[in-house]
């Protein structure tokens, strides 16, 4: 199949009350139809301009982000394919507001959002012959360290690799949910799990990456009452920490060891993405937790948008600057979605697409001569043992 780029859109929040009063000037110029971006210095060239899939300000409210963004990928978690959606930038840049904003007002950020409509579609796809089944986790990296926000243990859980060599959270909780309440009830107790310490540049800094999956699980009867279709597509919604340096938070002792270890994966996060880009050499997904769980996102088989968050600050320049050319180097890795039925199910799909197809030239049968059509015949033969075989081996798996 076509790959396709990751998409990266940069948001410029407002200017904070805070800013405006201690004299900052704002120094971040956009152009919305182009989707560019400078940042102005006091003297000299301004730097850019970068450009974007989409470049945002507070002229678009956070549904109308949703909308543009965030929609087509719940669509396509819904139609078997993994989606990602992360947020980055420094502390204080709006990464938060994003991801999660304030549920249940229009400021309601992704998550909420999303959750609302993957309930509302689930609602009116699901029938007798179609099921679905919508599960949560709630997973924090600090420190260098996995744990379970759904759990009462701070215990810290393991990385592994399954026989695909995809990477997971051994015993992690997923929890099955029924509605957008349920799911914004989970979602709060395991917010108030989250370790925040407070750091100059912002109050709620999130010294901790957050990654908050939704999995839906359907079963498709409609083909075959027997053999239901089985597909599992998660939306991952990721709230990456803060990606400042460390001179500008005023941190000292524990939470400055903590800021090392955060840009120490951010920082692993970057070189994956380097190596992606530049396509060739090992990419090094098991330098960081944080690249072992974002693998499938990067340069695999997921749909990806990234919201780089920047303040628009001249004292941020520096800041916002490194935040532009970390989006920039990620505009352009590319993916490879596929939809995620069951193996076997992939299987059959391919062999009854083959034998359709061969089938339609038969009927089409124009021209050919006795040869084409006997070879045709058996070529659909083949491939219909191998579909019997197929299907019984699914049954023998139940």
């Amino acid at each position: 199949g076509e790959g396709e780029n990751i998409r990266v859109c940069v948001r410029v929040r407002p200017m904070s009350s805070k800013e405006t009063e201690s004299g900052s000037k704002e120094a971040v110029k956009i152009d919305i139809a182009q989707g560019s971006i400078y940042v102005m210095h006091a003297v000299g060239d301004p730097t850019g301009p970068f450009t974007f899939d989409a470049v945002y300000n507070n002229s678009f409210h956070q549904r109308d982000i949703y909308v543009q963004e965030v929609h087509p990928m719940v669509e396509s978690v819904l139609g078997g394919y993994n989606s990602t959606v992360f947020a980055y930038g420094q502390s204080g840049s709006g990464k938060t507001f994003t991801m999660t904003g304030v549920p249940g007002s229009e400021n309601a950020g992704v998550m909420p959002n999303a959750i609302a409509h993957i309930f509302d579609q689930v609602t009116k796809l699901a029938s007798p012959v179609r099921q679905y089944h919508v599960k949560v986790s709630h997973l924090e990296l600090y420190n260098g360290k996995a744990r379970d926000l759904l759990s009462d243990s701070a215990a810290t859980l393991e990385i592994k690799q399954n026989m695909a060599k995809n990477f997971y959270v051994k015993g992690l909780i997923e929890e099955s949910v029924g509605n957008l309440e349920e799911t914004l009830k989970i979602f709060d107790s395991s917010l108030d799990r989250r370790r925040t310490g407070c750091t100059d540049l912002n109050e709620h800094s999130s010294r901790s990456h957050s990654v908050f999956t939704i999995t839906i699980e359907s079963m498709d009867f409609e083909a075959d009452p027997t053999t239901p279709t089985h597909m599992v597509s998660k939306l991952n919604l990721v709230d990456l920490a803060g990606s400042e340096r460390q001179s500008k938070t005023g941190a000292a002792g524990d939470t400055l060891k903590e800021g090392c270890n955060i840009n120490l994966s951010l920082s692993a996060l970057g070189t994956v993405i380097d190596t992606l880009v530049k396509g060739k050499g090992h990419v090094p997904y098991r330098s960081s937790p944080l690249t072992m769980l974002l693998k499938d996102s990067l340069g695999g088989n997921s749909k990806t948008v990234m919201f780089a968050n920047v303040g628009p600050a001249d004292r941020n320049v520096s800041e916002t600057i490194s935040t532009l050319r970390f989006a920039d180097r990620a505009k352009q890795i590319t993916n490879k979605p596929v939809k995620n039925l069951d193996p076997k199910d992939l299987r059959i799909q391919e062999l009854t697409a083959e034998v359709e197809k061969l089938r339609a030239r038969l009927g089409g049968g124009a021209g050919a001569d006795e040869e084409e059509i006997e070879r045709l015949n058996a070529r659909i033969e083949e491939l219909e043992v191998e579909l019997t075989n197929a299907y019984a081996s699914m049954e023998k798996d139940k």
